[in-house]
């Protein structure tokens, strides 16, 4: 919206510059710049139907400037003539016209408008008539009310009928285009046909010529949505349509038709009848809101008085008293709760003056700030371990789903999906992580470690889906940087990396178990209870992704997680006597469990056994070592080599191992 600086002026007194002016309008919300002619043109936002006028621009900086609005000073005067002798009102449909008015101006010499009002036209993006239509394009500007004068003897028995339209009914507007109109069109109308489309255009068939003596002139307010509704419909989108489907001032319509009658009797010699025809609703009531000054500067984080904040709010329009404060009609569409005034208050004060502090951050139970704690943990362990992290889309696709042989039945689909490919919510995190291991590859990328902390959505007996955090890890080539060293990531190497993430949070009860999870290969996966999966990819998945290379992955609730992680971490003193290793070399038979054996031997050396781990494994051949220690005196070879063979027979006894001597 283009603003005359000089029109402003006449409004509010103010003395910043133009460029100052409008750096002050911008930081406040209206982001405004200087055109030449000293004129501003400010870019008015949809929820502020209020600064669609030079009177709502200079209330922004009547606050901003703390300089008062001067009143606009006209006063009609009547003769005894009454309007309704020569017009009459009839308004069928309440709803869309709430309220419509009318004055009637007769005798009226219709010419070219003085340089004063043309100019101010000119600058302001608008082209001069004559002096009727210049006007209400000037009050439409200044006050924000769009309105429509008519010729009174070109309207059929002086009736005004405001009605939908006909079927079929077609109408010719001022610019000269023919429509044909919906049957939810708002018209104004006279007894033989159309004259006007409601809130968008007149008609040619009534506008003001140069032989015009009587000037009916209109001044409403229509419902928003049905003139939004018309604009598209009709596709004609004019000053007056922006106004009305933003929403108007209700007192304002009253206003500005007197000030027009005022001006077009002023400048076209007229005589206004006495009297305004009123056809409206019941009245709004302006809203109250209550306000709490402790709550704007917990808000803020500012140490504004309470009477600060009430002169602002006085100087942008509002009525205070005591906590409640009344909104007028001019914001009525936009402010609706104790925020929207916080709001208001801040940019009238200032976000500049506002100090910059860090956010509070303490929540109920503070279980949001462990559970954030808890993910940012996730994902420094994921990092330090050399992987890298990526995102993927939380929708899928059914070949995504048939890839890696998951039923798009037990899936929640997408009402109105953009396409085939995003319309399934993930219910695996892995196929997402593994297109983009094809998309490394097929950028010669050889070696791929990912990981992504995200959600994955299931099915549940509520409206909404059941949402849970994963965490999801896929690997493929050589973690090793060396150039000698070739070494494939295989299921030992991923199960280092959960380790040390479970360890990392303190969890140290974990186990594997056989599994046969359709997307492991059998005899190289286990189950984590209660957890999550790990192990080498199905080669049947593998090859649906055209991938030649082995990829190990692992995949963990963490919504499980979070529950067994310790919250309190203790200090351990660093062992103060030496440990002593002795190694185990074995076959195993088919389908003996790797934690059978690590617990069978922890369980047969009670307190020596410190730790056990597998270091070597080949085909059915498996070595173990077995760290001894005692805590408190330094053990004797005697004493290991005796627990160390009750251990050996132990295992030969009860797992059928064959020991390797």
């Amino acid at each position: 919206m283009k603003v005359p600086i000089e029109w402003l002026k006449e409004l509010v007194n103010f003395r910043a510059g133009p460029d100052q002016l409008a750096e002050m309008l911008t930081m406040a919300g209206l982001e405004t710049i200087v055109l030449p002619g000293n004129v501003l043109e400010v870019d008015v936002l949809p929820n502020r139907s209020d600064c669609w006028s030079i009177l709502g621009i200079a209330r922004e900086v009547s606050a901003l400037t703390k300089f008062k609005l001067k009143p606009l000073k006209f006063k009609v005067k009547e003769i005894t003539k009454r309007a309704d002798q020569v017009i009459k009102v009839e308004v069928r449909d309440r709803e869309l016209c709430p309220r419509y008015m009318v004055r009637v101006i007769e005798n009226v010499k219709i010419n070219d408008s003085p340089e004063w009002l043309k100019k101010r036209l000119e600058l302001a993006g608008m082209r001069s008539i004559n002096n009727v239509v210049d006007v209400t394009n000037y009050l439409l500007l200044e006050l924000g009310q769009p309105m429509h004068a008519f010729d009174a003897n070109l309207i059929a028995d002086h009736t005004l009928d405001v009605r939908r339209a006909n079927p079929g009914e077609k109408m010719k507007t001022l610019d000269g285009v023919e429509h044909e109109l919906d049957p939810e069109v708002l018209l104004i109308a006279d007894p033989a046909k159309a004259i006007a489309i409601a809130g968008v255009m007149g008609g040619a068939n009534t506008e003001i010529n140069s032989s015009t003596k009587t000037v009916v002139l209109e001044s409403a307010y229509f419902n928003p949505i049905s003139i939004h509704k018309t604009s598209k419909y009709l596709k004609v989108r004019t000053d007056s349509s922006v106004r009305f489907e933003h929403g108007v001032d209700w007192l304002m319509v009253e206003k500005a038709l007197d000030r027009a009658a005022y001006l077009i009797a002023e400048l076209g010699k007229g005589m206004v009848l006495k009297g305004k025809i009123d056809v409206k609703v019941k009245e709004p009531k302006p809203k109250l809101v209550e306000l709490r000054p402790a709550r704007v500067n917990q808000v803020l984080g500012s140490e504004m008085a309470p009477a600060e904040m009430l002169n602002i709010l006085r100087r942008l329009g509002f009525k205070a008293s005591g906590k409640k404060i009344e909104i007028p009609l001019f914001r009525a569409a936009d402010i609706e709760r104790e925020i929207d005034l916080i709001e208001e208050i801040s940019r009238i004060y200032g976000y500049d003056r506002i100090p910059s502090t860090m956010p509070y951050s303490a929540y109920s139970e503070k279980e949001l700030a462990m559970k954030d704690q808890f993910l940012r943990e996730i994902r420094e362990s994921m990092l330090g371990c050399g992987l890298n992290e990526v995102q993927t889309y939380s929708l899928q696709g059914p070949k995504d789903f048939e890839n890696c042989g998951l039923s798009v039945e037990t899936a929640l689909k997408v009402a109105n999906p953009l396409n085939l490919e995003e319309s399934i919510l993930r219910i695996k995190m892995l196929p997402g992580l593994l297109k983009v291991i094809m998309h490394n590859l097929n950028r010669q990328l050889e070696n791929v470690f990912i990981f992504e902390i995200g959600k994955i959505y299931l099915p549940s007996s509520n409206k909404l889906p059941e949402e849970k955090w994963m965490l999801c890890v896929a690997a493929l080539g050589s973690p090793f940087m060396s150039a000698l060293d070739k070494g494939e990531a295989d299921y030992f190497y991923l199960k280092g990396i959960l380790e040390n993430l479970l360890l990392s949070l303190g969890i140290d009860n974990f186990k594997y178990t056989e599994s046969i999870n359709h997307l492991l290969q059998p005899g190289k996966g286990a189950d984590i209870p209660g957890m999550g999966i790990i192990g080498e990819l199905h080669p049947d998945i593998r090859r649906n992704y055209g991938l030649e290379k082995t990829v190990v992955f692992f995949e963990i609730d963490l919504e499980e997680l979070f529950k067994l992680t310790r919250t309190e971490r203790r200090y351990q003193p660093l062992p103060k006597f030496p440990y002593v290793s002795r190694d185990i070399s074995m076959f195993i038979p088919k389908g003996l469990d790797h934690q059978q054996i690590i617990d069978t031997i922890k369980k047969a050396g009670d307190d020596l056994v410190e730790e056990v781990f597998l270091f070597d494994k080949y085909k059915d051949s498996v070595a173990y070592r077995v760290i001894y220690r005692h805590p408190e005196r330094t053990l004797t070879d005697d004493e290991v080599n005796r627990k160390h063979e009750a251990i050996v027979k132990l295992i030969e006894d009860t797992l059928a191992v064959k020991i390797r001597r």
